[in-house]
């Protein structure tokens, strides 16, 4: 699953993906219509740093209709770029929030990763893999509609090693304060969020993050998670590219700044 790989390389990473700050939200009709609304920010101020100046153009990188509409083609059949607008955010976050329209909500697919052009875009394949996006199927039962979301996830090991595991050499040194604080400094303002909201009420679901109308499938506040160093160096001893979602899910509980549902969620709505 593409947000624990990136979760567990996240401490590793160097790159303008640290200024991130990416919402997803899908909006889904009885009918299978809807939009998917997506709020991209970057802080501007960190990314000029680490680009030297330079961000791609006078608006920065994400201010892009180009980008915007392949983003569209990637997420599936008959998904269209309705608007966009240029954002300010706080702490120097300024970016883009498109809205997406669709006509059958069985052929989009949403993916987890961030994107610098147009927060969590889609990626068609032939074949599942573990890269694969959160993928819908809605079906209709009289008076409801029941909607299945289902992340790809890799088939259970049967066990996951408690014992904390050997880095690689390119992975820092947690236990330095100066290395940590770094890191701090660096994802400061970095939160991934995609969720679901249905037009009318839920009757029925085995979702765990559930508010109204709306549930939440990811959501990561990289300033939250590593507030509890000790916390968050066990966690990264425990998630590993080889680790499914089902096994990991159980040493999320009690972290704070990650919620992750799934892999499979059903919510039957009217």
């Amino acid at each position: 699953m593409r947000a624990f790989r990136f979760l567990a390389v996240l401490i590793a990473a160097t790159s303008v993906t640290a200024c991130l700050n990416s919402t997803t939200l899908v909006k889904v009709k009885p009918d299978g219509t809807g939009t998917v609304e997506q709020t991209t920010l970057v802080n501007m101020a960190a990314l000029k740093g680490m680009m030297g100046g330079n961000t791609g153009g006078p608006n920065g990188p994400m201010m892009n209709k180009a980008d915007l509409e392949r983003t569209a083609q990637r997420m599936g059949e008959g998904v269209r770029l309705v608007s966009m607008e240029p954002i300010k955010g706080e702490n120097n976050f300024e970016g883009v929030k498109a809205i997406f329209s669709f006509d059958d909500i069985n052929k989009i697919q949403v993916s987890q990763g961030p994107s610098m052009s147009g927060g969590t875009g889609g990626a068609r394949s032939s074949a599942p893999t573990s890269d694969d996006p959160v993928r819908f199927k809605l079906t209709r039962n009289g008076a409801t509609s029941t909607l299945s979301i289902n992340f790809i996830d890799k088939a259970p090991t049967g066990k996951i090693d408690t014992t904390p595991s050997p880095q690689p050499n390119e992975m820092p040194d947690l236990s330095n304060p100066m290395i940590m604080n770094m890191i701090k400094t660096m994802f400061n303002g970095f939160k991934i969020n995609i969720g679901l909201e249905v037009a009318g009420s839920i009757v029925k679901t085995n979702a765990e993050y559930v508010s109204g109308p709306r549930i939440t499938l990811l959501e990561m506040d990289v300033a939250a998670l590593l507030a509890d160093e000790a916390k968050f160096k066990a966690l990264q001893g425990k998630i590993g590219p080889d680790a499914s979602l089902s096994e990991v899910k159980p040493y999320l509980k009690d972290i704070k700044g990650i919620k992750v549902d799934g892999p499979s969620i059903t919510v039957e709505f009217r």
